[in-house]
């Protein structure tokens, strides 16, 4: 069932956007960079302080994040009563929208715009929730299991490619043609490309008439998970998969800053390493997930996945080497990859058909704020002591464990009602 060949083909539009999401969101990392800290754009004057453009740059960053966060729930629930291929294209429109502005910004050197542009692409970006809900449209179980490892997969190879694409495409000495709107102007032309292909390629998967289907917000979301977690019965599973992402975000959001303290890392050594955990995690989960889910339940490969991930978070923690940190990430990149879309799998199997959109919203409102929370919290830990946010992501972790170890056999482990076969 998960070689489904017709089920491939018809979801293939949507990983290639989910990739396109992603991409987009890392390869505009490096061009902040050259943007707010060299004065030859002209966009800030050449006697700023260093403080300020950090500022600036942190609020270049975090506004896409924000913007996903708060249109993400709006998005899923938008594509339960409209549609998902509509949405899409919504979504699609809003990023192209979001690369449009900073090109304009650069020419009319308006930092204004450079923001606004980072606030669309964070909108238009938020369709990761309609990917998934698509996924749950016409998978089951296992085969819906793998195609979620797929959408994480979609999501994960853009940390090692962006990045060095935006560096590349901005470099004016490989190329005359090259400058810092090249990568603006290349992710608005694949952007498009998309557009087309969901407009010419993707069948709507959504078949039931959505007419009663309630439009939600982030408000909503924060007064109605708790209501939805109680009906479908899977707060364990939320406060699980909320705690592992707060570790794993902890770490990746803290390690280039601990590298370069402690071991003097340059900028070149820290990319390297976050090369090397995009390739972990991309190697769990395009060959070990679907080999592990062959053998084992989504339920107990979910298990499975948060131990691991607790000996590879605890191993950095406290052995604090740079031959440590390079011999347990496997095992916090890989596992935590896998974790997630078992977890995932698991919450989407006990929700009714018609919510898939919204608890695929709500789901990514917990993960963006997990990216928040500690992309906000990452520098003031480390100035503590530099291994504090170690410590910390591997509190996050066993708090997750411990959620599978003192939940009811019902809230984790028990057959899903509306997928049975699912153990």
């Amino acid at each position: 069932m998960i070689n489904n060949t017709s089920n491939f083909k018809r979801l293939l539009p949507l990983l290639l956007v989910i990739f396109l999401d992603s991409f987009s969101f890392f390869i505009v990392l490096p061009i902040l960079l050259r943007l707010f800290y060299q004065n030859d754009l002209g966009l800030l004057s050449a006697d700023t302080s260093l403080a300020t453009r950090n500022i600036l740059t942190g609020i270049a960053i975090s506004t896409s994040t924000c913007a996903a966060l708060l249109a993400a729930p709006f998005i899923g629930s938008l594509s339960d009563k409209y549609g998902r291929k509509s949405t899409m294209l919504v979504c699609l429109s809003g990023l192209m929208v979001g690369f449009i502005l900073p090109i304009i910004g650069i020419w009319q050197k308006s930092i204004f715009l450079i923001f606004a542009g980072r606030f669309f692409s964070g909108v238009g970006s938020a369709s990761q929730p309609v990917a998934q809900a698509a996924v749950a449209d016409v998978c089951e179980d296992k085969e819906k299991a793998f195609y979620f490892s797929l959408i994480a997969l979609m999501m994960t190879l853009p940390i090692i490619v962006g990045p060095l694409a935006g560096g590349y495409l901005s470099d004016s000495a490989l190329s005359s043609w090259f400058t810092v709107s090249t990568p603006f102007y290349t992710v608005l032309f694949l952007t498009l490309s998309a557009f087309i292909m969901i407009v010419f390629s993707f069948h709507e998967t959504l078949i039931a008439s959505k007419k009663h289907v309630e439009i939600i917000g982030f408000w909503y979301v924060v007064t109605h998970l708790p209501v939805m977690m109680k009906r479908y019965q899977i707060g364990a599973l939320c406060f699980i998969f909320f705690f592992l992402e707060m570790a794993w975000s902890q770490y990746y959001q803290s390690i280039f800053l601990y590298l370069h303290q402690t071991a003097h890392y340059s900028a070149q050594q820290v990319s390297l390493y976050n090369a090397y955990m995009g390739v972990l995690m991309s190697i769990g989960l395009m060959f070990l997930y679907p080999l592990f889910i062959r053998f084992l339940s989504v339920s107990n490969l979910m298990r499975l996945s948060l131990v691991m991930a607790l000996v590879g978070f605890t191993g950095v923690a406290f052995l604090q080497t740079t031959f440590a940190q390079w011999l347990f990430v496997p095992f916090i990149a890989i596992f935590s990859g896998i974790g997630y879309v078992s977890l995932l799998s698991l919450i989407s199997n006990r929700v009714d058909p018609k919510e898939q959109g919204k608890m695929m919203g709500y789901a990514s409102t917990l993960l963006y704020v997990a990216w928040m929370v500690t992309a906000f919290n990452g520098g003031w830990l480390i100035s503590l002591f530099p291994a504090c946010p170690l410590y910390v992501a591997a509190g996050f972790v066993l708090l997750a464990n411990g959620g599978v170890l003192i939940a009811r056999n019902r809230d984790v482990a028990a057959v899903p009602a509306l997928s049975p076969s699912n153990s």
